[in-house]
């Protein structure tokens, strides 16, 4: 069985280093699957992501997405037995060409939102739907409201549950005994820095923040026991090498993950703060996050955090100050974290789930 894969940025370095090497740069679940699929008998293609940029910029302008990926596949289809994307907007052309009877191989597709509920998004879901074979869902909330308000059959929308490459951070950790010394941060996109930095001006405790230079909260809202180091040039794909950022993970008391989500949006918005969540509980780290109304893992209910209403300033300060005057459950949330990681959320669980997916929407 072959499947091609696409996304909405380029992975075609790190693809060309995993078959070369079986190594990547960046943990391997940013593939989604795709590097371990061989394990399950399916061989995989990358498409290359571009090759003619205004097909890209045509697509999106009205609302069909990425038509160059989608063009070129439609050329080459008869190589394949699954189109696999990792974007919601990857397949819409080729949804419809699908629903015409103009594209006859299966597509599946990786679903992080909800979307908003009205007389277009109906029609536009209905669509969407009937031209997918399989649409994974990263979230109950997602999949209920295709369920439950767009009356999408249950067999086409299972849930998966992604996770980290456990290999990956564990050949990263030092493993070597140091003394818990900071609040961790790290992320850029839709991050709330600004009530986080409010919180700490009241909290005699480091925290180190790891963002964009158009992330970063203001300089008002910095106190000495505030360090920030984020990327000043585009050119820069982040703040701090992967490889060292998991050995600030692990000298880290806990981290902290403030998001910020209007209140307009708190029932669409897509799953930021999960690959940060997912590298936490990798490292076994005690989680401090924004409430997050499509996340599927409930750090409460697991025991492995505390949620913090948006915006909520004091909010933070008590989480804050709550684990740094419980040690010992923090520690132990910590433990449960890396403990939920290895029994439900990583790469492997995921990878056979997709793989299940996968040759279930392959009609023989």
């Amino acid at each position: 069985m072959k499947v091609l894969f696409i996304h909405n940025y380029s992975v075609d370095h790190e693809w060309l280093l995993w078959k070369k090497e079986r190594r990547t740069e960046s943990p391997a679940y940013y593939l989604w699957g795709i590097t371990h699929l061989d394990k399950y008998g399916i061989e995989v293609d990358v498409l290359p992501y571009e090759k003619y940029s205004f097909l890209k910029k045509i697509g999106y302008a009205i609302k069909l997405g990425d038509l160059d990926h989608q063009l070129r596949i439609f050329l080459q289809q008869s190589k394949y037995d699954v189109i696999y994307s990792a974007t919601q907007t990857g397949t819409i052309f080729l949804s419809l060409l699908s629903c015409l009877g103009l594209f006859r191989k299966p597509i599946i597709v990786k679903l992080e939102r909800p979307f908003k509920v009205n007389f277009f998004s109906k029609i536009f879901v209905k669509i969407f739907a009937r031209g997918h074979a399989k649409i994974l869902c990263l979230s109950n909330r997602v999949r209920d409201q295709l369920k439950n308000e767009f009356g999408i059959d249950e067999e086409k929308i299972p849930i998966v549950d992604w996770g980290p490459d456990l290999s990956y951070y564990d050949s990263r950790i030092a493993k070597t005994k140091s003394n818990s010394e900071f609040i961790l941060c790290a992320g850029s996109t839709s991050r709330d820095y600004n009530s986080l930095a409010k919180a700490f001006n009241k909290i005699n405790y480091p925290l180190r923040i790891y963002c964009s230079e158009k992330s970063a909260p203001d300089a008002k809202n910095i106190t000495p026991n505030i360090s920030m180091q984020y990327k000043k040039k585009s050119v820069e794909p982040r703040a701090l090498s992967f490889e060292k950022l998991i050995q600030e993970y692990e000298k880290a008391n806990a981290v902290a993950i403030p998001l910020k989500i209007p209140k307009h949006r708190a029932d669409n918005t897509t799953l930021i703060g999960l690959t940060n969540l997912l590298e936490a509980m990798a490292t076994g780290k005690a989680i401090v996050m924004t409430k997050h109304r499509q996340a599927n893992i409930d750090v409460e209910k697991e025991g492995i955090g505390l949620w913090v209403e948006p915006d909520d300033v004091n909010g933070w300060n008590k989480a804050i100050s709550y684990l740094l005057d419980h040690p010992e459950e923090t520690k132990i949330m910590g433990m449960k974290a890396r403990e939920l990681s290895e029994n439900k959320y990583n790469l492997d669980l995921f990878t056979s789930q997709l793989a299940i997916e996968i040759k279930k929407s392959v009609k023989r």
